[in-house]
This record gives structure tokens, C-alpha cells and sequence, in this order.
């Protein structure tokens, strides 16, 4: 064997050291990524389980064109007030005021507390609400 033929190698070798060694970080990263995403689906998904809401009172005032919603927090998850959405008859609702047992100043509700929305300005009473917590678990009272 000669030089030429040993030097070709070793060209060769160090060749597939430097590509390896540019490769092995970016499999890294990506299989860290990978791994993240996949914990994160796993605690949306116990999360979900472990959400389930109760709409125990909904009462319309038609005096003062006041609907109130009351929801109990039937799961063991902690949930965000803000992450907590209201629908009336399908329309999305804003500006209402909330409260976790009696408190406005609260923003997250645990399990077995209740929540209460109060909407001003209805002024028709609806035949539905919806509850959708920030989770995607959802709870339709039909009136």
C-alpha cells in the first residue's frame, strides 16, 4: 500500500470525524426538543383528565338584564379564572365580572370552589350556556 492510498484514508477518516461531529449536536437537539414536547402533551393530556366543571346555578334577571352563572370546579386540577371562557347561546362573552367563592380578586380556582360569572347587558334570556376551561374541557347547560 502505498502513501497515496494512506492518505486518501486518513483524508476520509478525518472527513467523517468532522461530519459526525456536526451532525451528533443537531440529533441531539432534536431529540431534546422531541423529548420536551412529548412531556408537555403528557401533562395536557393528565391535565384534561383530571379537569371536570359543574354549572350548579344559571339565573337570568330580566329587571336588570343580569345573567349569573355559578360553576364548580368538580376535577382536581387548579384552574386559571382568565383561561376560564363563557359562551351564552354561542356567542363569546366579555367583560364579565367574576368571583371564586365570593372573591373578585381571585385568579385561579381550585378544586371544589366555585365560580361565578355575572353578565350585565342581556337582554334576552338565553336557552344555553357553555363553560370551556383553558384545558378544552367544556360543560353546555341547556335552559
Amino acid at each position: 500500500m502505498g502513501f497515496s492510498t494512506s492518505g486518501s484514508v486518513a483524508i476520509l477518516f478525518v472527513g467523517l470525524l468532522v461530519c459526525l461531529s456536526t451532525v451528533y449536536p443537531v440529533m441531539e437537539t432534536a431529540n431534546e426538543r422531541v423529548t420536551e414536547a412529548t412531556e408537555a402533551r403528557e401533562d395536557r393530556s393528565l391535565d384534561q383528565a383530571n379537569t371536570a366543571t359543574n354549572v350548579t346555578a344559571v339565573s337570568y334577571n330580566a329587571s336588570t338584564d343580569t345573567l349569573v352563572v355559578n360553576v364548580t370546579n368538580a376535577g382536581s386540577t387548579t384552574l386559571s379564572v382568565e383561561g376560564t371562557d363563557l359562551l351564552v347561546d354561542g356567542t363569546y362573552v366579555t367583560g364579565a365580572t367574576t368571583r371564586v367563592a365570593g372573591d373578585a380578586g381571585r385568579t385561579i380556582w381550585v378544586p371544589g370552589e366555585q365560580l361565578q360569572f355575572e353578565v350585565t347587558g342581556v337582554t334576552s334570556e338565553p336557552t344555553r350556556v357553555k363553560i370551556v376551561t383553558e384545558n378544552g374541557i367544556a360543560e353546555t347547560e341547556v335552559l
